[in-house]
């Protein structure tokens, strides 16, 4: 609220110093031109002191920003500076007494019931016993002054009471806008998670909600501890994000082991306190099947206390999210294994049904001609052959057939190229957006997982463009050699930063690290080239031997260890 006040004050509004100016010089104008008090020169000369002080107290509203105390110091001073006016120009009868209006207006909205009340009664009781004593001609009594002034002192009344409820329910209604912010944040972050999860394999989700963590807290350091080791060797390891003071991750391993059976027994938010290094909040991430590893944030003291239940939500939604998805994950991989088993056991069964009869018949009549070739004459052996042939054209058919049902190469179906242009198109229609595609090389000689990879790429770079680029036009160059992979993205957006991008992880996405994680898995490189107000362009480079290479390695790696 006070950085709302803070906004009030600044510049690009002028409310603040028309309402206080226009209220100062109205009464200033009747106090100069009124037939009692003081001289006019003495009049004048309280005028300008009166705007000078004006003039102060609203810079110094204007520079408190969040500081509550230099606020309050404030109001006391506008206060007690209005008392002094009051008391120089006629207690009662002074035409500034309205002006009580504009610090009684910041106490009632901008600090607690109790500050603000004590503020009136104080001037009440300094106003009344001021005229009483000092400025009354002995002819009232003091209830008959109360009474003679009752309507100034119901419309103070009235007036800080009604600001103090607009207060409230202006309160309430940041409160209610606060929790809608909060829920929009919750419905992009979910939409960004899936998203990433999508264009990402198995063993870079860990990375990637360690990053979202960082990303949703607004804090320093969060990590991700791995209880399958995918990444260590088949050991429990440690993904950190953020800030990492030394010595950190080896304290923060060894206390996630001691606590390894008590978080594994968990279900909710946990604070492990390490020395040294600080409090950090963690939580397990358990799916109904399988516990997967813990998450966690580190957090200050202060923050801890004050924001205790923010980031608890978060955690915990990131917890149930990351158990989901990686559990689908696996189900996927489980899904794509059961396939592959299931197509093999098909191809097996069609091939032991029509080919390997076929075989098995010419082996068999081969094998009985040769035995027998002497004793049958040059008819029956005409014969046989002529049986012998047509069962190889038969089963050559047959194979061929199977070869073809098999290949989208060989039967004229959708090759992957096809399908990144099919993508293409249909973002380029649902957003309005040219999207030009232009391939060089064959694409069939292009493995599996390249083509996933080049796909989620280049799905992520052109739903940034136009998600995030508002882009208009985006060309999409794709070159594909025996030895390399080359893929151009370049569109026409608005741009961005990319050092501030890359360096703050409050304010980038997971698409670009997302991206970045793909192409360093398969050895490659990815440059990013953009400017605020000229577009992106992302170059990535994929050398196509990579993966034999790695799983030569694996296999090598393997022999060495048996032996």
């Amino acid at each position: 609220m006070i950085t709302q006040m803070r906004k009030m004050f600044s510049g690009g509004s002028k409310v603040f110093y028309l309402y206080r100016y226009i209220s100062l010089g109205g009464t200033s104008l009747v106090y100069a031109i009124e037939d009692r008090g003081p001289p006019l020169s003495l009049k004048i000369g309280i005028i300008l002191a009166l705007f000078i002080f004006a003039k102060w107290i609203t810079d110094m509203y204007t520079q408190s920003g969040q500081a509550s105390r230099t606020i309050k110091i404030t109001v006391g001073l506008e206060m007690t500076g209005m008392m002094i006016l009051h008391l120089l120009s006629g207690g009662m009868d002074s035409p500034f007494l309205w002006c009580v209006f504009n610090p009684a207006w910041m106490a009632a909205s901008y600090l607690s019931s109790v500050y603000c009340w004590f503020m009136m009664l104080s001037y009440f009781l300094f106003v009344t016993a001021f005229t009483y004593f000092f400025a009354n001609d002995q002819t009232q009594t003091l209830a008959n002054m109360l009474l003679n002034e009752n309507r100034f002192y119901l419309m103070l009344l009235f007036m800080t009471l009604s600001i103090q409820l607009l207060a409230g329910v202006k309160s309430r209604l940041e409160i209610a806008s606060a929790r809608t912010t909060e829920t929009m944040e919750h419905m992009k972050s979910l939409y960004q998670i899936v998203e990433a999860a999508t264009h990402s394999e198995s063993e870079n989700l860990k990375i990637i909600f360690a990053e979202f963590a960082l990303k949703l807290t607004k804090l320093k350091m969060s990590f991700f501890w791995d209880v399958n080791g995918s990444g260590n060797g088949g050991h429990d390891h440690l993904i950190t994000q953020g800030v990492t003071p030394v010595g950190v991750e080896a304290a923060l391993s060894t206390a996630i082991e001691i606590h390894a059976a008590e978080l594994r027994q968990l279900d909710s938010c946990m604070v492990m306190s390490l020395p040294e290094h600080g409090d950090f909040l963690v939580i397990p991430i358990k799916s109904s099947t399988r516990y997967w590893g813990v998450m966690g944030v580190k957090v200050e003291r202060s923050s801890y206390e004050e924001g205790r239940h923010w980031f608890v939500k978060q955690l915990y939604f990131l917890s149930e999210l990351c158990a989901v998805i990686l559990e689908r994950h696996q189900l996927e991989r489980i899904e794509n294994q059961l396939m592959i088993i299931e197509e093999q056991n098909r191809i097996a069964d069609e091939m032991h049904d029509s080919v390997s009869q076929y075989i098995f018949g010419i082996v068999y009549a081969v094998h009985s001609l040769s035995r027998k070739w002497k004793d049958i004459s040059t008819d029956q052996i005409k014969e046989q052959l002529q049986i012998i042939q047509e069962s190889s054209v038969a089963a050559s058919q047959e194979l061929r057939s199977t070869i073809y049902s098999l290949s989208s190469r060989k039967n004229g179906g959708a090759f992957w190229i096809t399908t990144v242009k099919s993508h293409l198109d249909s973002l380029s229609k649902l957003h309005a957006v040219k999207v030009t595609l232009n391939v060089t090389g064959d694409d069939h000689g292009l493995q599996v997982n390249y083509q996933k990879a080049l796909f989620r790429i280049i799905s992520e770079a052109t739903g940034n463009a136009i998600r995030h680029g508002r882009s208009s036009h985006i060309k999409v160059d794709l070159s594909m050699k025996s030895d390399e992979v080359k893929l151009s993205v370049l569109d026409n957006g608005s741009g961005f930063s990319v050092a501030e991008r890359l360096s703050d992880p409050k304010v980038s996405g997971l698409g670009v690290n997302n991206m970045e994680l793909l192409v360093q898995s398969f050895g490659g490189t990815i440059n990013i080239q953009s400017t605020k107000g000229k577009g992106t362009h992302i170059q990535v480079t994929l050398p196509s031997g990579h993966q034999d290479k790695k799983e030569l390695n694996e296999l090598q790696m393997m022999g060495e260890t048996r032996s």
